[in-house]
């Protein structure tokens, strides 16, 4: 499956130097060792609910940072723009160029090693108001240029189809989809995604759904309350976001550890709750995962339950790039 836009294109034509004020070049000292640079963002304000969410919605620009960096990491300069426009000039060198979309309060002038370590919370992320962020390193400098700086998002997308396919005595018994939510979620990473919280860091939903702080609830749960026949199907629209997690995984119901993020079917069959966990093995940053789960049995007690055999879930987790173009599928 070929999923919408991952990357939101950060176009570059020419304009002026920030340092220089708006203006003719020629008033900037060294014009003629000066380049010509703008970069500019397109972007919409958008509703913030994770029901029947748009392309646009997940790729919605609101403000952005520029930062330029010199080849050793030191800040050159630093731009903002509600409306994604920047114009600046640069003498011929050789830079990297930052991009951060929709993160409020970035330090003033960080070095290229601290603004990446810069601490990212899931609950900074909204439908409309996702956090982004893309580079542009080592660019070379020799003249007016038109450039890309390709940005994502830090959080992955999960959406789903619960279906039915109850026979015999089971086909008989009234079945209802309850709840369904994600578990286990990593509640922070950093700009360069190289963080991953220890079990005293911040989580969502350590072992089963807690409520959650911070207003992260819409991008983790959905009340369903839907009854479903014996051979029926489920896609109400509703998406999930979370952010990485690359923990190894467990079980032990007794004691909290990092593991893996689970999306949870909580449901009631002939009147008895029931889980269908589905484990996640690994979530990256803007990565798309869609869960495909067939239930013909009873689920489990818990979701940090392992099925057993005879069970008879079926599982189909297709990961795809959340982007148009390339795409990495994958089944568990």
């Amino acid at each position: 499956m070929i999923m919408k836009r991952l990357l939101l294109i950060i176009g570059v034509v020419l304009a002026l130097a920030p340092s220089c004020g708006k203006g003719s070049c020629d008033l900037c000292p060294d014009a003629a060792e000066r380049r010509h640079v703008t970069l500019s963002l397109a972007g919409a304000c958008l509703p913030t609910r994770a029901e029947n969410v748009t392309e646009g919605q997940e790729s919605a620009v609101k403000e952005c940072t520029l930062f330029v960096f010199s080849r050793d990491g030191r800040l050159v300069s630093r731009y903002e723009s509600g409306a994604g426009v920047f114009d600046f000039y640069l003498t011929d060198e050789t830079y990297d160029f930052v991009a951060v979309v929709n993160k409020p309060e970035l330090p003033a002038s960080p070095t290229r090693t601290e603004l990446d370590a810069q601490p990212m919370t899931l609950a900074e992320n909204t439908v409309g108001h996702f956090v982004m962020a893309g580079a542009l390193p080592n660019h070379v400098i020799q003249g007016d240029e038109k450039l890309t700086v390709r940005v994502k998002r830090l959080v992955a997308k999960v959406s789903y189809t619960v279906r039915t396919a109850f026979t015999g005595t089971l086909a008989t018994l009234p079945f209802s989809v309850d709840e369904i939510y994600l578990t286990n979620v990593a509640g922070a990473t950093n700009l360069g995604l190289d963080a991953q919280p220890d079990g005293n860091g911040l989580w969502y939903n350590k072992l089963n759904r807690t409520v959650s702080a911070g207003g992260v609830d819409d991008l983790l749960y959905g009340r369903m309350a839907r009854d479903m026949g014996a051979v029926d199907s489920l896609t109400s629209g509703h998406t999930f976001y979370t952010y990485p997690n690359t923990a190894a995984d467990n079980h032990d119901k007794d004691r909290w550890a990092p593991r893996c993020t689970r999306f949870v079917v909580k449901a009631t069959l002939g009147g008895r709750t029931t889980y269908y966990p589905v484990t996640i093995p690994v979530t990256a940053a803007n990565k798309h995962y869609h869960i495909d789960l067939t239930i013909s049995n009873y689920g489990v007690d818990h979701p940090e339950d392992v099925y057993v055999e005879g069970e008879r879930v079926e599982i189909v987790v297709t990961v795809s790039d959340w982007e148009d173009g390339g795409t990495l599928y994958g089944e568990y």
